[in-house]
């Protein structure tokens, strides 16, 4: 009988995602301002893989993560290949990235990712700085504590979570910050894939308004391609898309070999 699929990579992958679910939680329902509110909010989280499933617990981040927020800390977390640590990092060793459209011309563009010169470029560019804040960027005491999320590359630790916090303590003259952060470990692992991703693929099938060969022959490719770089990626499309199905025709496909 074959093993059943471990999602969870590690202990400390699933503390990572229930913080993020905890602060991502606190700009959700924002005008909940009682604090023994929160405590049971945060406990609800914490427990939710235990009380819900892991299963579940997944979908969540995946469903905050990559529906709502468009970022990639889904893919990571849940990435076998990774190993991660809490601890101080210096900001001068840290990679910025993306964050909107509108303090990435200035934050990558300009200052190529690079902590130091943005520090520069906000105390000197005034018309930079007036942009930056004019979208908004600004603290918020209520998770401005939480730990960033890092991996680790060849030219520094890139950020996958909180460049908000991260912008916060390199204008605020800090020369370190608390995060956590992801080193490859396992070159043999890999990420999960979001049930969601799988629905929206066979919906987007099921409801195309043209219907040929062609098409079909592309979304076999995508489906090869999703069973061999994810490590649920068979299971998914097997059983979740195609066993739940009741359309002939996306069972026959998404079983493909």
């Amino acid at each position: 009988m074959k093993n059943e699929l471990k999602l969870t990579p590690s202990k400390n992958a699933e503390k990572m995602a229930i913080q993020y679910l905890q602060h991502e939680f606190r700009k959700i329902l924002g005008s909940i301002k009682d604090k023994k509110t929160w405590q049971a909010i945060d406990r609800e989280i914490a427990n939710f893989p235990k009380t819900q499933g892991e299963s579940s617990f997944w979908n969540l981040v995946a469903a905050i993560a990559e529906d709502w927020k468009l970022k990639a800390v889904f893919r990571i977390l849940s990435d076998t290949r990774f190993i991660w640590t809490r601890k101080e990092i210096p900001l001068e060793k840290i990679v910025l990235t993306g964050m909107s459209p509108e303090i990435d011309r200035y934050t990558m563009a300009k200052c190529k990712s690079d902590p130091m010169q943005f520090l520069k470029l906000w105390e000197t560019n005034k018309k930079a700085r007036g942009a930056i804040l004019k979208t908004g960027f600004s603290k918020h005491q209520e998770r401005d504590d939480y730990p960033i999320f890092l991996w680790e590359g060849p030219d520094g630790f890139h950020v996958f979570d909180g460049m908000r916090r991260t912008l916060l303590a390199i204008i605020g003259h800090r020369k370190t910050i608390t995060a956590w952060i992801g080193k490859t470990s396992n070159k043999k692992g890999g990420p999960l894939i979001a049930n969601g991703f799988g629905y929206a693929l066979s919906a987007v099938y099921r409801h195309s308004t043209e219907k040929s060969g062609i098409i079909d022959d592309a979304f076999v490719e995508v489906i090869k391609v999703i069973e061999k770089d994810y490590r649920n990626g068979e299971e998914l499309m097997k059983k979740r898309i195609a066993g739940w199905s009741r359309d002939k025709k996306v069972k026959k496909l998404f079983r493909v070999k």
